[in-house]
């Protein structure tokens, strides 16, 4: 790696400053242990992770030698330190004309460090995306190793483009890992906008994994389930989607997101899931306090299936229930009861009563 070979380098040279063996002995294994006890801590890391802790180990060792530091000198900690501090000002003031100042000083120094330039690609994707492209490219062509969160900042800001496409391969070949849920979920929309099922399931599943590491919770939430259960949906998966509704359900996660009535319930409704489409439709609006008419489609749609399906009694349990929560009747709702209390003729007053149809031919006379 070229960074671990200019690291080694550069603390062999410095040890070379050093006239006696005791001293080198004692810097070496002052480095050494700096090394090690950082180690202990941070397991299963990308390859530039370790890079940057030779180098924070080389630095926090030689905090305990006197001025002037050689090291400092060789890594121009004070001026990155300085152009750092200036970058977030001018970010938080939105003044990109500093920022492009700020980076062609950053240039001046001839040192790869890329916390820096992550700073300056995450400044100014804000406001300017063709800029932090063209940081990344020169960051890469100074063989310098990107960070996932860089990398997941670059394909949020450029996610309807192919831009996008070539920073997940980036991932992919460096063999870079998500470590947080927010980078989790620009990757699952990132494969979702591609409607990519291999890539949206390969990636649930990596993060389920991840669930099991007592070190980091990533345990998925609301949105994640959503998310992914609507993607399901969309792609005809019903029966993955089921199952992972009642995985959902087990864990004590009740969506709350508007998106989840039309993501879900009305693809169950509409593919001949109707009984799922109204458990959890029934669950939610019991939760989501909003105006009960706002559900009038999701029922008529899971009305319409049950009726479709001859499930007469279920059909009853709807209309009922929205009769009950002052839910109106929209046209095809309003068309269904007819057709309903139709078969009032057929069945016969006993008949109708058998099937618990009597409440709904009377909602029908109000």
């Amino acid at each position: 790696n070229k960074f671990l070979k200019s690291s080694v380098d550069s603390t062999l040279n410095f040890s070379t400053k050093f006239s006696f063996d005791k001293e080198e002995k004692e810097l070496y294994l002052r480095l050494t242990q700096a090394f090690r006890e950082n180690l202990k801590s941070n397991r299963h890391k990308p390859e530039i992770f370790y890079d940057n802790l030779i180098k924070s180990s080389i630095l926090e060792t030689s905090k305990i030698l006197e001025e002037p530091n050689p090291v400092s000198d060789i890594f121009k900690t004070k001026e990155i330190k300085n152009i750092k501090a200036n970058v977030y000002l001018a970010s938080e003031n939105k003044d990109i004309n500093k920022l492009r100042e700020l980076y062609q000083n950053f240039k001046k120094l001839a040192i790869s460090d890329e916390p820096v330039y992550k700073e300056f690609i995450i400044s100014f994707i804000k406001d300017d995306v063709g800029t932090a492209k063209a940081i990344y490219e020169e960051m890469r062509n100074n063989g310098v190793l990107p960070t996932i969160s860089t990398l997941v900042a670059l394909i949020k800001a450029t996610m309807n483009t192919p831009a996008a496409d070539y920073y997940v391969r980036e991932i992919k070949d460096l063999g870079l890992q998500f470590f947080t849920k927010n980078q989790f979920h620009v990757l699952l929309n990132y494969y979702i906008s591609r409607k990519d099922v291999q890539g949206v399931q390969s990636l649930w599943q990596e993060m389920l994994n991840l669930e099991n590491n007592s070190i980091i919770d990533f345990k998925p939430n609301s949105y994640s389930y959503v998310r992914y259960i609507g993607f399901l949906c969309k792609m005809n998966l019903l029966d993955k989607a089921i199952k992972t509704l009642h995985t959902m359900e087990n864990e004590g996660i009740r969506p709350f997101q508007r998106e989840f009535l039309d993501y879900v319930i009305q693809p169950l409704a509409m593919n001949k899931h109707p009984q799922v489409a109204w458990q959890f439709l029934s669950s939610y609006r019991k939760r989501v306090l909003s105006s009960p008419n706002i559900y009038s489609n999701y029922y008529s749609l899971i009305l319409e299936a049950f009726v479709k399906q001859n499930d007469l009694n279920a059909a009853r349990r709807v209309l009922v229930d929205m009769e009950l929560t002052g839910v109106e009747l929209d046209d095809k709702a309003k068309e269904i009861l007819a057709s309903i209390q139709n078969i009032k003729v057929q069945l016969g007053e006993d008949e109708a009563y058998e099937y618990g149809l009597i409440p709904v031919f009377n909602a029908g006379k109000q």
